[in-house]
């Protein structure tokens, strides 16, 4: 039996930037615009959640219509083709 690795709960910025496929500076950027996952610093560094890249992940997929098949437009029935109407 493989004895059981012990995971830290808490990223730093290249830990975090490697776990969600980015680089450390797609994820500066990402976190500057506000658009990345949620993250702190503290004594200078910066710092991410595990969870919270897992939700910020999770919240991706659920937008994107490939993996939500609720906004994939291909599942609904076309709108009615529009005719031109004589002036």
């Amino acid at each position: 039996m493989a004895p059981h690795i012990h995971e830290p709960p808490v990223l730093n910025l290249k830990a975090a930037a490697k776990y969600v496929g980015r680089s450390p500076n797609a994820m500066k950027i990402l976190r500057h615009r506000r658009r990345g996952p949620a993250s702190f610093v503290q004594d200078g560094r910066l710092y991410y959640y595990r969870c919270c890249l897992d939700a910020w992940l999770a919240a991706g997929a659920r937008a994107d219509s490939r993996f939500n098949r609720d906004l994939d437009p291909t599942q609904s029935a076309p709108e009615p083709r529009r005719t031109k109407s004589a002036a």
